[in-house]
């Protein structure tokens, strides 16, 4: 048996490379602290479809998701029109709590040809807390009523920030944040009903971003926030924190970047994803994840040609581009598929898996690439020697074997993460599946873990073929993996 502090250490490592594997996936080569975006390309949008673009309209255009859903639509070259309350930063007025907002807002959308509200608008912490949050709803509802659809107008789709049911039950326990709680509430039920199947909910807990850190409103820079994130989104945190009273639990459930939401919001926008409601976390990481359909490319010799120049650089030369530039090429290799691409009925995805750590982007992944090339800390190396990572897939692909080997004090031990695999439900293209986390083995001993962690998270496979593959996690950004031999 490993003292107590052994197995601590495994623990940390376990869950280390288990993050790196499934958890949220974020930049570190972007300055200005925001997640590199990684949903709809401005070059692909609507690029297959004879539809109208979509117009969108933002309630709320200088705020913290609002100006960060205005960056996202701007660069995909998507038409838009922002407010804000005063009319900022090149936005146009409209006070949502003026008599004649509902009036000034069917204008907008009607001489704009609106497809499209969101209504990033919200206060908290203030004296008209109620009145502000429930202004969006209830202005919108008036502006579209049953009148309105009888004349035949088209009514547009209307994406709302709403709570979790979580963060609302604790609202409504501490005496300053009931009418934040309650207008939020009360504007959900008039989108709901005005819109119907044409609205989403979207339920963040908390959300961060940008570079400020306040009180009021709440507010966490993008780095803290990451690590927040990914400290909080680790299994035995979640399953903790659903086992505590709301009050308590609440404060452990882990938070989601503003570059998330702002994905999120605009692939719905746009038709993208046509959720009803996004209710955690990961739903709006899948739901900003979203790309348009990829059809299989046209299988000329330029294609092939492309295609394994892009997986030579990948495989063999990622550290001599830029993580973006890696992330480019991820993308066009995803657009250049195979023409009988379905990894949900394709054999050959089994087999075992090497990650290629040269072209991962993100801080977590760099530590553990580090450890295993041998440099990390020296006081570490004399104690764990990190050997290799791999991902092993079998049993006509519903199992997924996550294999770290390292040597303990000279010794020799291996961890294996164990998760099983299902197509998932909407999955038109037969790359999407569900990933349920089954226990961890240390050297052959199944370890005790809480019922609580036996949860799903998306897993994509965007492209196949017989030596190469990229794997999308819950988090949204692709891994590259090269063919291992078992």
């Amino acid at each position: 048996m490993l003292p107590n502090r052994m197995f601590i250490l495994f623990w940390i490592i376990t869950s280390e490379v288990a993050a790196a594997w499934i958890a949220p996936r974020h930049s570190a080569n972007n300055p200005s602290g925001a997640k590199r975006p990684f949903s709809v390309r401005a070059s692909t949008v609507n690029s297959n479809t004879s539809e109208p673009q979509s117009r969108v309209l933002i309630l709320g255009g200088t705020g913290l998701v609002g100006r960060h859903v205005v960056d996202l639509l701007d660069r995909q070259n998507i038409p838009f029109v922002a407010t804000s309350t005063q009319g900022r930063d090149g936005t146009t007025a409209l006070d949502l709590t003026d008599a004649d907002a509902s009036q000034k807002l069917l204008e907008i959308c009607e001489t704009n040809e609106i497809s499209a509200i969101v209504s990033t608008v919200g206060s908290i912490f203030s004296e008209r807390d109620y009145e502000i949050n429930l202004a969006s709803g209830r202005t919108a509802a008036a502006a579209f009523d049953s009148e309105f659809d009888k004349d035949g107008g088209a009514v547009p789709r209307y994406i709302f920030i709403g709570n979790s049911q979580r963060v609302r039950n604790v609202c409504n326990i501490i005496s300053t944040l009931k009418d934040y709680a309650r207008g939020k509430e009360e504007a959900e039920n008039f989108i709901q009903e005005t819109f119907a199947e044409k609205c989403c909910i979207i339920k963040p807990t908390f959300i961060y971003g940008g570079r400020e850190f306040s009180i009021s409103p709440p507010r966490l820079p993008t780095g803290l926030g990451e690590i927040i994130e990914a400290v909080l989104g680790l299994y035995p945190i979640q399953a903790t924190s659903e086992a505590l009273p709301d009050i308590l639990g609440v404060t452990l459930e882990a938070p989601v970047n503003v570059e998330s939401v702002a994905g999120a919001i605009v692939n719905l926008a746009t038709g993208l994803c046509d959720d009803s409601s996004l209710d955690t976390r990961e739903d709006i990481i899948m739901a900003a994840s979203q790309r348009p359909a990829i059809g299989p490319a046209n299988q000329s010799p330029e294609t092939e040609k492309r295609r394994d120049e892009l997986k030579t650089i990948l495989s063999n030369h990622a550290l001599d581009h830029t993580p973006d530039e890696n992330f480019s090429m991820l993308e066009e290799l995803e657009r250049l598929k195979p023409t009988t691409t379905r990894p949900t009925d394709d054999s050959s995805l089994n087999g075992r898996w090497d990650f290629c750590f040269d072209v991962e982007p993100d801080v977590g992944t760099g530590f553990i690439k580090d450890l295993f090339d041998g440099n990390g800390p020296a006081w570490l190396k004399k104690i764990v020697d990190f050997q290799g990572v791999h991902m092993e897939i079998e049993n006509k692909q519903t199992d997924i074997r996550l294999v770290v080997s390292v040597a303990v004090f000279k010794k020799d031990v291996s961890v294996i993460l164990k998760t099983s695999l299902s197509p998932a439900q909407s999955n038109p293209d037969g790359t999407m599946f569900m990933e349920k986390f089954e226990g961890i083995e240390l050297n052959g001993f199944l370890l005790p873990y809480p019922n609580a962690w036996k949860r799903s998270r998306y897993l994509e496979f965007s492209y196949l073929d017989e030596g190469f593959a990229i794997a999308r996690g819950s988090g949204g950004e692709p891994h590259f993996l090269l063919r291992g031999e078992l």
